[in-house]
């Protein structure tokens, strides 16, 4: 082993640590990862910067803007509306609708864009049909995961190992080439969903969800501050309108005598002048909080009574999506008043809260944030930076801000790529392109929104860690790994290496981001094919669907986090629900690719 290789393992293993453990976002850890391969000499500023010039990164920057078209245009909403006239009181009927809708719309839209818009739709069904949100959410983030990975143009992961398999001379997959295998996972998952998946979706009686009527147990975060000539100064928390309830908790009282020093409740006392408390409420009590006289939520820096009367506000419900300004900025350094027009009056984490100050705590992807303001889209930052999955007493029909005069352009452009890809007449790289131009030309979108809504952290992400794979057959250390799993399955069938490959993709995407896991592990499965005298296209058939069908964790893949807290999820869910279900397709991988791709 080389001082080059023992090198790059130390990046990919500082890599591994930075994806897993979330202590900076995976855009960066890319370009981390590109910046280090060049600053220690194992690739050139040529080839460490060649991520941005790659083909599946630029085809992934036309195709995120063709799906942005689509939305702008309301393509994505009126598929919504359909679904929405489609399903029934029955349970099975309607996941069937959900879980086909978003499957072919994922196929040829951004998987998180089509996610982002059916997320409202999923709380409009349930209040509707008195289905539960948990077991809708789910179907429709795997359905929509699976969809994607049926065309080459559904995710950008497809994107990326085509054009990383080119580079190692494979032949160029085309459109629809994934979409029998693609079926015939979606179909498992039908089945899945409706006789097991479903079942143990549902939450007991007793267990929090997000929609109710106000009247659940406490679930979100907030901090309240005692103010001068409250009525509750001097008095005991037992006993009073602050005492312990299922609907409302007091995790902490922070005093401010000298310096700042935190107490449990039943150490504090009596209350006094300017005593922040830390509260865990529902939505019911916190509407009484924000009514109270003796008690102001704090919501900046600055401490606002959010019981304006003067000005009509309502509370509704805001899901952080991907590529929003907010994640890793503290509730303490948004100035809400100023972009948004609303306030956070708290917080819900990914279905669950703990004990965190409200201003300290750093809002994340799926995050939830209670807010009093104007839930309308109505300036750029509240319409792209989360959206709206519940309005508290309010009941208008939402009002969304589409170009619907372009929706049969926008749909026919897209078909048009979708043709060109097809018939070979130009490559996909060339067609979306001609797409985006022509989107622009006929204002379907601008230049302006293009540039503030495209996911960019994608981009960024694929550019950073495309150099990777580069580096790994540089310094010949995909060949050394691949040689050890060569001898530890030495004397064994293609198509137990396939399902070797697949069961590794599958585990490994549950920690890091799919596009990592493929960077990683593409080189290496050409490597192993090319020792064991078998075609590499069954390998890197499998590294593809293995990466985009994930279901272990909600962290693989971004349409996992973003219901993650909607749903009211647990971790485990994931594990139970998700790990039957990667199980089954293991078994189908394993069956499945050496015949239709050998």
């Amino acid at each position: 082993m080389t001082f080059e290789i023992i090198l790059l393992f130390t990046i990919v293993l500082g890599a591994l640590v930075l994806f897993t453990s979330g202590a900076i976002s995976v855009d960066l850890t890319a370009l981390l990862v590109m910046v280090s391969l060049m600053a220690t000499g194992i690739l050139t500023p040529e080839e460490g910067i060649s991520g941005f010039s790659n083909t599946a990164t630029t085809t992934v920057l036309a195709l995120l803007i063709l799906s942005e078209g689509l939305k702008n245009t309301g393509a994505v909403e009126l598929l919504g509306d359909k679904m929405i006239s489609l399903t029934g009181r029955y349970e099975w009927f309607t996941l069937i609708i959900i879980m086909l809708i978003s499957a072919f719309a994922s196929a040829f839209i951004n998987t998180t864009a089509v996610v982002a818009v059916f997320i409202p739709v999923m709380f409009r069904i349930a209040r509707s049909t008195g289905i539960q949100v948990s077991v809708l959410l789910v179907p429709l983030s795997f359905a929509a995961m699976i969809g994607g990975a049926s065309t080459m143009i559904g995710t950008s992961t497809n994107l990326l190992i085509n054009s990383l398999g080119q580079s190692y001379g494979l032949e160029k997959l085309r459109i629809f080439d994934l979409t029998l295998m693609g079926g015939i996972l979606f179909f498992a998952l039908m089945l899945y969903m409706i006789f097991i998946g479903r079942h143990w979706l549902k939450k007991d009686s007793n267990q929090e969800e997000v929609i109710d009527d106000g009247h659940g147990p406490a679930n979100y975060l907030t901090e309240i501050i005692i103010p001068e000539g409250s009525a509750l100064i001097n008095k005991s928390l037992n006993g009073g309108p602050l005492a312990p309830t299922r609907e409302l908790n007091v995790l902490r009282v922070i005093r401010k005598d000298n310096g700042e020093a935190s107490f449990s409740p039943v150490h504090i006392g009596r209350l006094q002048e300017n005593d922040v408390l830390v509260v865990k409420a529902n939505i019911k009590e916190l509407i009484k909080l924000s009514n109270n006289p003796n008690v102001k939520i704090i919501t900046n820096d600055r401490l606002k009574h959010v019981n304006d009367e003067s000005v009509e506000t309502n509370l509704f419900e805001a899901l952080v999506v991907p590529n929003s300004n907010l994640i890793d900025r503290k509730i303490k350094d948004v100035d809400f008043r100023r972009f948004y027009d609303a306030y956070p009056l708290a917080v819900r984490k990914g279905g669950v809260i703990g004990d965190q100050k409200l201003m300290e705590h750093k809002i994340s992807l799926g995050d939830i944030l209670l807010m009093d303001g104007d839930s309308e889209p109505k300036t750029f930052y509240s319409r792209n930076d989360w959206i709206t999955i519940q309005r508290i007493e309010k009941h208008e029909i939402e009002k969304h801000l589409y170009r619907k005069d372009k929706l049969a352009v926008s749909v026919a452009i897209l078909l048009g790529v979708i043709l060109l890809a097809v018939t070979n007449i130009l490559p996909i790289l060339i067609g979306a392109w001609i797409g985006v131009t022509l989107m622009v030309l006929t204002r379907c979108i601008t230049l302006k929104r293009a540039y503030q809504n495209v996911e960019w952290k994608v981009v960024f992400l694929l550019a950073g860690i495309i150099p990777l794979g580069t580096a790994m057959n540089k310094t010949g250390a995909d060949a050394l790994i691949a040689h050890g799993f060569v001898e530890l399955t030495s004397g064994t069938s293609p198509a137990f290496v396939v399902s070797g490959v697949f069961l590794l993709t599958t585990l490994l995407t549950g920690i890091i981001s799919n596009q990592a896991t493929a960077v990683l592990l593409v080189p290496i499965a050409i490597r192993i094919a090319a020792e064991i005298g078998m075609p590499p296209e069954p390998l890197v058939i499998a590294i593809l669907f293995g990466a985009n069908t994930s279901f272990l964790t909600p962290v693989g893949y971004q349409t996992n986090a973003m219901v993650y807290g909607p749903g009211n999820y647990k971790f485990t869910d994931f594990l139970k629900v998700g790990g039957l279900l990667c199980f089954i397709f293991w078994l189908l991988a394993t069956f499945l690719i050496p015949r239709l791709y050998m």
